[in-house]
């Protein structure tokens, strides 16, 4: 690998230099009090990089010495006239006599190097370290996890991640007083107590921590980083689960309390429905009685009225039956009177005197029927004849029934014979063919007038 692919990998995965040193402000509070201790202010920053940390040690009075084994990295510190040297973090610390720092610190050094070597580096670091001086070591927070399945791995200079369990206990179990783990570069937007989703408690814990850890000294001397050492700095994994969890019991309970609210209404409008089932049950029961009295009024009233006219009609069936009585016992009594006995030579004599009135009639309708007769076999055996006589005697139907009887009577038509054997209309068609001849004028008079309505 190249060391200049190395510093690209730097510039493009760590960070601008702008936005690190602004990231390392956070441990401006813990070496601000060794400048009221100390006045010459000695300071090894082990893999300085690019320079960022020697930069704020510069601004806040330090005398840093910054030493890194990659030239590309160096050339940053050297165009900026920072204090750097080319070398091995762990010999150079090693060559430094004893209590001559105040400050040792480490960026993203601690996952690049063995664990063995870790281990000499914090030891090595509590010599050179003057009383109540700090080691700082800041390393990727595998606590995170995206960061620890995914992002440390980006680099291929790391050995492997180191929880800040283990590297606080190394620096205790290396004789320092105390230690404070800082959490750092979370996400703003989980600052707070507000709810997390489930990518936040996977990825929003803080992606570094740092482990500063203090040389012991006289208790004045460490009550001055007190403020520094109590403060909580970052966000763990454990609070965004609880935060995450949180929010689910609070989305659980807002989830059950509506299907409360939802049970209670749904029960309340079930004892409504139910309630108004009945009403309607009993309603439909009140109106099953009242059409039954209904049905029951209007029977009997039927009952009654039909029985008020079968007495009125066997009152009147009795009073005809006895005027006919009367009547009947009337005319018994004027057949057997004198009178009706003493006038029946009269009334022969007028029936002899109408024969004889009517007796020429009968002489010509004796002459005259043969005559009709072959008139009525002529006209039926010639087709134009026959339609011609319909047409004149559709106006006259009382004439035409005369001599339709008057043709079955001697024998020339049967009684059932259709109309197309008749010698002039079609009036056989409607069932009255044998009936008299004033009945077949009323009819044909009554056919005429409904004809003529038809029309208007």
């Amino acid at each position: 690998m190249s060391i200049p692919f190395y510093r690209a990998f730097e510039d493009c995965h760590r960070g601008s230099r702008e936005l690190i040193r602004e990231r390392q402000h956070i441990y401006v509070p813990f070496i601000t009090p060794l400048k009221a201790i100390y006045p010459e202010r000695k300071a090894l920053d082990l893999g300085c990089g690019r320079g960022e940390w020697l930069e704020i040690l510069v601004k806040y009075g330090f005398l840093p010495l910054g030493v890194d084994l990659d030239s590309g990295m160096l050339e940053a510190c050297h165009e900026l006239g920072l204090p750097v040297q080319l070398g091995d973090a762990l010999s150079t610390l090693k060559s430094l006599p004893d209590e001559s720092q105040t400050v040792v610190s480490g960026f993203h050094i601690a996952e690049h190097i063995p664990f063995e070597d870790l281990k000499v580096l914090v030891a090595e670091a509590l010599r050179v370290l003057k009383p109540a001086g700090l080691l700082i070591l800041e390393t990727p927070n595998a606590e995170n996890l995206v960061v620890g399945a995914q992002n440390f791995y980006l680099d291929p200079t790391h050995e492997r991640p180191i929880p800040h369990l283990l590297l606080g206990f190394l620096t205790e179990y290396s004789g320092f007083k105390r230690s404070k783990l800082l959490r750092m570069q979370e996400p703003p937007s989980l600052v707070g107590n507000g709810p997390v989703d489930l990518m936040s408690v996977l990825g929003g814990a803080s992606p570094d921590y740092a482990i500063v850890a203090q040389k012991d000294a006289l208790a004045e001397q460490l009550e001055s980083f007190d403020e520094a050492f109590d403060k909580e700095y970052g966000l763990a994994l454990d609070i965004l689960a609880q935060r995450y969890d949180a929010g689910i019991n609070a989305r659980s309970a807002r989830v059950e309390s509506l299907l409360h609210e939802y049970r209670k209404e749904l029960e309340v409008s079930v004892r409504d429905l139910t309630q108004r089932n009945a009403n309607t049950d009993s309603r439909m029961i009140d109106l099953q009685e009242s059409v039954r009295v209904q049905r029951d009024e209007l029977t009997h009233r039927l009952n009654e009225a039909h029985r008020a006219q079968i007495d009125d009609l066997t009152h009147r069936l009795n009073e005809a039956l006895k005027r006919a009585e009367k009547a009947e016992v009337k005319v018994t009594d004027f057949l057997n009177s004198s009178s009706w006995q003493i006038t029946w030579p009269l009334r022969n004599a007028g029936k002899c005197a109408r024969w004889i009135i009517r007796l020429p009639i009968r002489a010509v309708k004796v002459v005259a029927r043969p005559v009709l007769a072959r008139s009525i076999l002529f006209v039926m055996e010639s087709p134009f004849l026959r339609a011609r006589v319909r047409h004149v005697v559709k106006s006259y139907p009382s004439l035409f029934s005369r001599v339709r009887q008057f043709a079955i009577h001697r024998g020339i038509l049967e009684p059932g014979a259709s109309h197309t054997n008749a010698p002039v209309s079609d009036d056989n068609q409607d069932g009255i063919e044998n009936s008299s001849v004033r009945v077949t004028r009323i009819y044909s008079e009554l056919k005429q007038a409904f004809e003529q309505k038809e029309k208007n």
